[in-house]
């Protein structure tokens, strides 16, 4: 029998996903998670998925308001399907380049031959 590899295609198998209630889609989440950690090869990331699920999911078990469960539970799934991708336990940074930083230099002056811009 050949060992199934864990993609982010067949992580979560989303027809059953999509019928679960939110508690038991938040209970997939966390079980799928640790199973993924159990797979990583690395020791210290395996430790350091494991510590993240537990405290994440501990600090927000007391969550009411069904959009921010099932705004967590999206971002619980994003980011296994993502440290799947790019085969990377941690989230992805995002940069926000706040518009004023950012400066576009004025297209080049046709008629300027110096090629200082």
């Amino acid at each position: 029998m050949s060992k199934k590899i864990l993609t982010a295609y067949n992580a979560i198998d989303h027809t059953f996903f999509s019928q679960l209630s939110q508690r038991n889609k938040a209970l997939y989440m966390y079980r799928s998670i640790l199973r993924l950690a159990n797979k990583w090869e690395s020791d210290s990331q395996r430790e350091d998925i494991r510590y993240e699920t537990r405290s994440t999911f501990q600090k927000n078990k007391d969550l009411t308001d069904p959009q921010i469960i099932n705004d967590k539970i999206e971002e619980a799934r994003s980011r296994m399907l993502t440290a799947l991708h790019y085969n990377i336990p941690y989230e992805k940074k995002k940069y926000n380049i706040p518009k004023h930083q950012i400066q576009m230099k004025p297209p080049p002056d046709p008629k300027d031959e110096s090629g200082i811009c």
